[in-house]
């Protein structure tokens, strides 16, 4: 789950390092110093500063009816996704692993930044100009720039995961299923398991800041397998007022953790993660 972070950007962000299919790419790494954009795939890196990517001509104005990092509409300068991967070689089963400069790591399956064809959800890279500064995102220090994924939809919500701020790097990997075993099912589970459905809205919504027994490059928030699975330890009721509103159940030093209502988690999703840990927990 999202953690908003509430670090300042760094005058350079240290070298992200990344894995594809299990092995690292070569001997090369990422270096994405604000405010600078890196871009890799396995033929290679690229990098764009602000000023790159402000002259971009596809640059445009869009409208979001409702941002859910600043909690209402916003209109920003941007470049559809599609155009900023122009030239990125990445597989439909392949993801895109997004860092931030706060530790927030997020994979998006690759065919919803880079669509084949023209979709009803539509992700762009919204661009802060120096001449009209963001301001902060509520209730946190700093504001979202100076690169920020934002999303145009006629569909279904998109996970406020994936409207990830303060963007450093993006790097084509294989999904989290291959890359991460210990989030494997092991048992011949039926098509309806709730199981399946639960690991999917993990990885969806909680890796970006939390790992499961090691796996995963979230870095914000406690590891949920390590060492106990909060199954062990939370009662039902407890475990989901915690994940719809933290500070109902505890509250701690410099909380991040914001809470998950049902427009971004139904019912049924949260009764599913909360089968997937159960499960993970008795099968060892």
């Amino acid at each position: 789950m999202r953690l908003f972070g509430t670090l300042q950007l760094n005058a350079a962000l240290a070298v992200v390092a990344f894995a594809l299919g299990g092995a690292c790419f070569g001997a090369r790494t990422i270096h994405a110093q604000s405010p600078q954009l890196t871009i890799a795939d396995k033929q290679g890196s690229r990098t764009y500063s602000k000023r790159d990517l402000l002259s971009n001509p596809r640059l445009q104005d869009i409208s979001i009816g409702h941002d859910p990092v600043y909690r209402g509409p916003k209109t920003y300068r941007a470049l559809p996704m599609a155009e900023l991967l122009k030239g990125v070689t990445a597989g439909h089963d392949e993801y895109f692993q997004v860092r931030a400069t706060d530790n927030y790591s997020a994979s998006i399956p690759a065919p919803l930044l880079k669509p084949a064809v023209k979709p009803d959800t539509e992700a762009f890279l919204a661009i802060e100009n120096p001449s009209g500064a963001w301001p902060a995102i509520p209730g946190k220090t700093g504001n979202a720039g100076p690169f920020y994924i934002v999303w145009q939809s006629t569909g279904a919500p998109v996970p406020r995961t994936y409207w990830v701020y303060r963007v450093a790097a993006f790097s084509v990997t294989d999904s989290p299923y291959k890359r991460f075993p210990k989030l494997g099912i092991r048992d011949a589970l039926p098509a309806s398991s709730p199981v399946w459905r639960g690991r999917d809205r993990f990885v969806a919504l909680c890796m970006g800041c939390h790992r499961f027994n090691g796996d995963g490059e979230g870095e914000s928030g406690p590891d949920l397998g390590r060492p106990m699975n909060p199954v062990e330890y939370l009662q039902l009721s407890a475990h989901k007022a915690l994940i719809r509103n933290p500070s109902s159940v505890r509250t701690w030093p410099g909380q991040k953790m914001p809470g998950f209502d049902e427009s971004q988690l139904s019912d049924a999703d949260l009764d599913a993660i909360i089968a997937w840990l159960t499960y993970k927990k008795q099968s060892g």
